[in-house]
Order: C-alpha cells, then structure tokens, then sequence
C-alpha cells in the first residue's frame, strides 16, 4: 500500500505519538516525584522507628534502675540500732546501695549518684563517683523539694532534670532507716552520659554511619556528630513542646534524616533532645537510580508504544486503501470486485461469537458430565453404606464387628478403598495399637500385575506385608498425631494428599505410601474403641467433600448401635440385678433372724457334754453350712446392691497395705507367703470401701488356688508399677497355685460361675464391676499348674490447676 505525505494516516500516527509521549513523560515525572516521596518517607519512618524504640529503650533502663534501687534498699539494714544523727552512717549506707548497683551494671552506674534525703529535701548522707553533687543546685534543689511535698501517690518517682549542660535522670523512693523520721527518700541520680548514648546505639541496632548524639539547651553536647561542643545545633526555634520531632540538616557536605526525642524537666518543659541521625546518601544513590530506571522503562514503553500503534492502525486502515483501490478501479471500468468474507468486520465478529458460544457449551457440557459422575458415585456410595448399616452386626468382641467393617471399605462392592488399617485403643498402655489390615482384592492384583512387568518387588510389599507393618505400629494416645485426634475428637478427618505430609504418630508411615486417606473413629459416648485409616493407594482418585459426610454419618450410626449394645448389656445386668434384690429380700430376708436363731441353738447343743463324738461332729458341720448359705446370702444381697460410688482421692499403696494386713492371718495359718512390692505411689479417684473389697477378693481367689498346693512353697506377690509415660497405675497380684484353664478364663467374670465347691461365683463379677465403676482395666492370666497372673490398671488421679 502506497502511503502520501498528507495521508490520513501518517497524520493518526504522528497526533497519536504525541500523545504517547507527552502522558509518558508526564507518567515518567509522576512516578519519579512518588518514589523520591517514598524513598523520603521511608528514611523518616526509619528514623521514627528508631527513635522510638530508642525511648522505650531508655525507659526500660530507667525502670530497671528504679527496681534494682527497690531490690538493694530493702537489703541494707544497716542503720538498724544505731544513731541516726550520724552523718557517717548515712554516707556509709548510700555508698553500700551505690556499690550494689555498681555490681548490677558498672557501665550504667558508674556515673551514678546517691543520695538519702529528708523530707523537706535536705540530703541526710550520699555517695558518688567522679560526679559533682547534683542535688545542692539552686533549681535541682528547689524541684527535689516541690517534688518530695507532695503526697506519695501524687509524688513523681522519676523525672529529668538539668544543671548546667549536664542532664540526668532522677529516681525518688520512700526509704526507711529506721530512724524514726517521718520520712525518708532514696535519691539516685543518673547522668545521660556517652556510655549511656553507646549503649542505646547498640540497642537500636544503627549502622556505622548512623550518629547518635545529645543536644542540650538547643547546643551540641557530645554524640557521633561531627560538631564542636556549645555549638548551636538549629537555626531556628524548633516545636519542643513534642515528644519527637523530624529534620534534615547537612554536616560536613553529609545530609542527615534527624529524628528527635525531646526530653522535658519536671515543669514539662524542654532541656535536651537525644537524636539520631540517618545518612542520606544512599537516599541520593536511589534518587538517581530510580530516576535513571524510570526514564529508561518510559522510553522503552514510546518506542514500543509508536511502534505497536503505528502498525495496529496500517491493519485497521489497510480495507479502507482496499476500498479507495476498488473505487479507483471502477473509475477505470474495473466492475469484477470482490471482497473475502473474512475481511468483513461484522462477519469475523460473528464467527467468533459462534466460536466462543461453542465453546462455552463444550465446557459446560463437560462441567455436567462430571457432575453427574460424581452424583452417581455418591448414590452408589449411599447405597454401599445402607447395606453396610444392614449387615453390621454389633458382636460381644469388637474385633469381629470391626473386621466386617474393613471387609466393607476394601470392597469394590462396597466402598472401594484400597486398604484399611485398623489401631486399637488400649486402655491399659493408652496407645493406639496396630491390630489388623486388609486390602483391596482388585488394587492387589493390579500393583502385582505391574511388578511382574518390570520384573521387580516394587511397592508390593506395601500390600502384602500390609498386615505385618500395621502390627508394628504403636501411637501414644497421650500425644498429638492426626489419629488420636480423630478419635478424640470423634470425627471424620481426610485429606487429599500423601501421608508422609502428615503427623500420623509414628514415624513407619511414612513408609506405607499412603495416599489420599480418611481417618474413621470407632466409638461410643463413654469408650474408644480404635482407629480405621483408609487410602486409595494405586488409584487415581480423591475423597470429596460428600463421601466425608457420608463415612461421617456411617460413623455416627456405628456408634450408636455400640452404644446401643452396652445399653442393652447394662439394661440385662440392671434388670438381672433387680431380680436378684428382690429375691434376696423376698426370700433371705425374713430368713435371717430365723438363721441367727438356728446358729444360736446349734452352738449352744454343741457346748452340751455328749457322750458321742459324732453327734458334736455333725452338729458342727450343720453348723458351718448354715453359717455358710448366711455368708451367700450377704453375698448375694451385696451384689445386687446398687449404689453410687463415693469417688474421692486416694492413696491406692494405703489400700493394699491396709488389705493384706487384714488378710495376713489367715494366710500365716495356710502357710502362705504374701510380697508385696511397691514401685511408685500416687493417689487415684476411687471408692476406698469398694477397692478394699476388689484387692481382698483377689487374695482370697489366690490363697484359695494355693491351698491344695501341698509340694509347692506358696507364694502371692503384688506388684504396683507405673510406666513413666503414661499416667497409669498397673497392680499384678501373681500367685504360684493350680491355675485355670483357657475354656475356664472365657466367663470367668460372670455372675454365679465358680470353679471352686461351695462358693455362689459372684465375687469377680462384683470386681469387675467395681473396676468399671473406676473406668479401670482387669485382666486374666494363667496356666494350669503353673499359677494366675491378675492384671489391674487404673488411672492416677491429676488434680485441677485453676
């Protein structure tokens, strides 16, 4: 295309690169004013920083200073039974405090001074250093006074004051020497000197080129400052009625960013000012670069600019020169003109918008199917959980209840997770324990299919030695993992993510490759029972937010029937329990009197003289089974007691000892030998009748078990422990008798089942439900002829800290 001198188009693009660049330079000067700003506002915020954290600094230290004079005053007594007159003694008692202070901070007390002074502010004794006194001034002298009338709440304790160039800081405490003077002060004067300016550079943290300095009375005193001493430091009067003020001021060809902390008397007027002073050069250096940088990015953005514009309007303008061209043709009797459809501006537009409504109904098309996938998938998952709800049995062991659970969850007809792995809660050790797995049949046939391809052992161990790794697992349920937490807290808990990432309690998961997994607590409102972990190791899929809600909702219905299964035990025990009170005073109670009275004449017939020894036997023995079904009954009655637990603490070594001392007689007469060894001791929340009657039932059971035991040297030992890492108490009670057998042990805690002739069989049940009553663990252990091991774990009692 052939562009003219006067063409419409050069004249766009020329009135158009006029106009790029007069806003550019006028962006460019706009944006080098707002970072000359910000480089200025940042270096007075700095300073600002500084400057206050450099007054917070000083006040802390004057604080300090006030409490160590608190500290040292109250542990000089010397003045105690002596003349209070004495100026000697005085003097000697302010240098004692002085040299104590000196001891605490030599740098900031080394300078100090102190004073004891009266009432009316006449100093009584003082001690100092190199220092002149700064209390005998006229105005120094004339505010101590001031100050001191006031009353001890309105009484300033610290303020600042000047003689001379000398500025200082003036503590006030009530002292008393035991003079029997109405009142007394200590004074302790502290000079701003320059240890105090280094030590208040280092706590700002300023760099080498950064000053500190002192000005006094509008006059340079002392600092890091290049400047003479008395030299005036401002021109002009400045604003010293605030706190702090800010100022440049250039010193030796050097510009500094002052930040000023005025310092006022005790009048609340001004007498000195601790600046600091910030170089600015590197502000110059940043000025100039930034300025240099924004010149170059704006010339950049004309050039770019033109140049884009420049051919942006050739293609816009290029159908026009088109269309001049075909107007100029027809002039000639060129009448053959066409135009492609794509050059049409309205046509183009149009395709595109078809293009973009295509596209639009695609991905919402997708966006729908993938919905509708995900609904299915939920469905099908309602309908997996219904089933599993409908097949769920809740067993006497929990075991097989949790079993049917983990065959559910790795089924594909089920929940369709890879692998599930079951940690029991173990009251007696307070750890979740590694108890069993199970994995998905379809997932291990897919990860051993692949392994065989790559002729290797892969991750298949993850699958197959499942079962052997979970066993390894132990999680202290005292500590925080994502587990316990679960289970604590009863709730579902997933993430979408690899297991290594996580805090799962211990560290072999990580091993376990875990992946996209869900915790799933197994529990009923007064037990935990365990932990399930579940993954979709080897596949490609996540857990939504639906499926969480849904295992949230399986879990509160396994939980519910849990708790139904111990209501309804506790229901048959109450109910078992009632029968058996009733019947007991039904039937046992109007038949004690009458036994009583048996008893009576039966031990009166056997003091009678009879001449055959038979008759005194058999009287005897009627005797003793008489007294005998009377012990039943109190048996009997006991257990269908139900009363409530007098819950207080406890010492539990007391109840054992208290036990054994009542049992040992009959023990010494059966020849048995009772140990009893104690490795901690503690206090537990329980009922101390009802315990005392576990620990002698348990006794008993063993003397009885050693009493047939004729060639054995007969042995009951009781041990007490505690594991350092969890805060229970476990007593074994160990006997060397007969023993029981497996089939024996499996009821052996139920109500009226004896192995031993003569015995109603409830006293074990009424162990066990006093241990239960004590949210405590008993356990069985034995072997015929070789002894039984009792097992007991209860919970050490933690008070409250309010």
């Amino acid at each position: 295309m052939k562009i003219k001198k006067n063409s419409l188009l050069i004249k766009i693009i020329f009135y158009n690169d006029i106009a790029i660049i007069i806003t550019s330079v006028t962006i460019a000067l706009f944006l080098i004013l707002i970072s000359f700003q910000s480089l200025e506002n940042r270096i007075v915020d700095a300073g600002r920083d500084k400057i206050t954290l450099l007054n917070k600094g000083y006040n802390s230290v004057i604080l300090q200073a006030k409490d160590d004079l608190f500290q040292v005053s109250r542990n000089i007594n010397i003045l105690s039974g002596k003349n209070i007159n004495n100026k000697f003694t005085y003097n000697t008692v302010a240098k004692l405090i002085r040299n104590q202070l000196t001891k605490k901070n030599l740098k900031l007390y080394s300078d100090s001074i102190v004073c004891i002074v009266s009432s009316d502010g006449m100093p009584l004794g003082e001690a100092s250093g190199n220092r002149k006194n700064l209390i005998n001034g006229e105005t120094s002298r004339y505010i101590l006074e001031k100050n001191l009338s006031r009353s001890e709440e309105d009484m300033d304790s610290i303020y600042f004051g000047k003689l001379g160039d000398t500025v200082y800081a003036r503590i006030v405490i009530p002292y008393n020497s035991g003079s029997g003077r109405s009142k007394e002060f200590l004074v302790l004067t502290l000079p701003i000197n320059q240890n105090v300016l280094d030590n208040l550079r280092k706590f700002v943290g300023l760099d080498k080129n950064d000053k500190i300095f002192l000005v006094v009375d509008n006059t340079y005193q002392f600092g890091d400052l290049g400047l003479e001493k008395g030299s005036k430091f401002f021109r002009k009067k400045e604003n010293w009625e605030y706190e702090y003020f800010y100022r440049k001021k250039t010193i030796d060809n050097t510009v500094y960013y002052m930040s000023l902390y005025n310092i006022q008397d005790y009048n609340k007027k001004y007498i000195a000012n601790i600046g600091i002073g910030l170089v600015g050069d590197e502000i110059v250096r940043d000025k100039v670069k930034v300025s240099f940088s924004i010149l170059l990015i704006v010339l950049g953005l004309i050039i770019t600019s033109t140049t884009i514009c420049a051919r942006i309007f050739y293609e816009l303008l290029a159908p026009l020169n088109k269309l001049i061209e075909a107007v100029d043709g027809i002039s000639k009797g060129n009448y053959d003109l066409s135009f492609n459809d794509e050059e049409v501006e309205e046509i183009r537009s149009l395709s595109k918008s078809f293009e973009h409504m295509a596209k639009s109904v695609r991905d919402k098309e997708k966006i729908l199917k993938e919905k509708n996938n995900k609904l299915l998938e939920n469905i099908n998952r309602i309908d997996a959980i219904e089933k599993i709800l409908m097949g769920l049995q809740i067993e006497d062991d929990i075991t097989s209840t949790v079993k049917s659970l983990l065959s559910a969850f790795t089924s594909e007809m089920g929940l369709g997770y890879s692998r599930a792995m079951y940690f029991r809660y173990s009251r007696e050790i307070d750890t979740l324990v590694g108890e069993m797995s199970s994995v998905n049949s379809m997932v291990k046939a897919e990860i051993t299919k692949k392994d065989e391809k790559t002729q290797g052992d892969g991750f298949e161990f993850q699958l197959m030695n499942l079962n052997k790794l979970v066993h390894l697992i132990k999680i202290p349920f005292k500590e925080d993992s994502m587990l316990v937490k679960s289970l604590r807290e009863k709730r579902v808990i997933y993430h979408n993510d690899k297991g290594y990432k996580y805090n799962l309690g211990n560290d072999l998961f990580k091993s376990f490759g875990i992946n996209n997994f869900l915790l799933f607590p197994v529990y009923n409102n007064n037990r935990n029972y365990g932990c399930i972990l579940v993954d979709y190791f080897g596949k490609n899929r996540k857990i939504s937010e639906e499926e969480a809600e849904l295992m949230t909702l399986l879990s509160i219905n396994t939980a519910i029937r849990l708790e139904n299964k111990t209501m309804e035990e506790a229901k048959i025990d109450y109910e078992r329990t009632a029968t058996l009170a009733r019947l007991a005073n039904r039937f046992f109670g109007r038949r004690e009197v009458s036994l009583k009275k048996i008893i009576s004449i039966i031990e009166r017939m056997a003091e009678y003289d009879y001449n055959d020894s038979c008759i005194v036997d058999e009287i005897l023995k009627a005797r003793d089974e008489i007294v005998k079904i009377k012990q039943e009954n109190l048996i009997l009655k006991e257990y269908s007691k139900i009363d409530e637990n007098e819950m207080k603490p406890i010492e539990f070594d007391q109840i054992i000892y208290d036990v054994v001392d009542e049992i040992q007689p009959e023990l010494d007469r059966e020849g048995i030998t009772i140990s009893v060894f104690m490795n901690c001791s503690g206090r537990i929340l329980g009922d101390r009748k009802k315990l005392s009657r576990v620990f002698y039932e348990l006794i008993k059971n063993a003397k009885m078990a050693l009493r047939d035991q004729k060639n054995k040297d007969k042995k009951i030992n009781i041990v007490v422990s505690k594991d350092k890492n969890i805060d229970k108490i476990r007593i074994n009670i160990i006997d060397n008798g007969m023993g029981m057998t497996e089939e024996q042990m499996i009821n052996i805690l139920d109500p009226f089942v004896s192995y031993t002739d003569g015995t109603p069989g409830l006293g074990l049940a009424i162990v066990d439900r006093v241990i239960k009553d004590h949210h405590g663990v008993i356990k069985f252990y034995s072997k015929v002829d070789e002894g039984t091991d009792i097992k007991i774990t209860l919970n050490i009692y933690k008070e409250e800290i309010l």
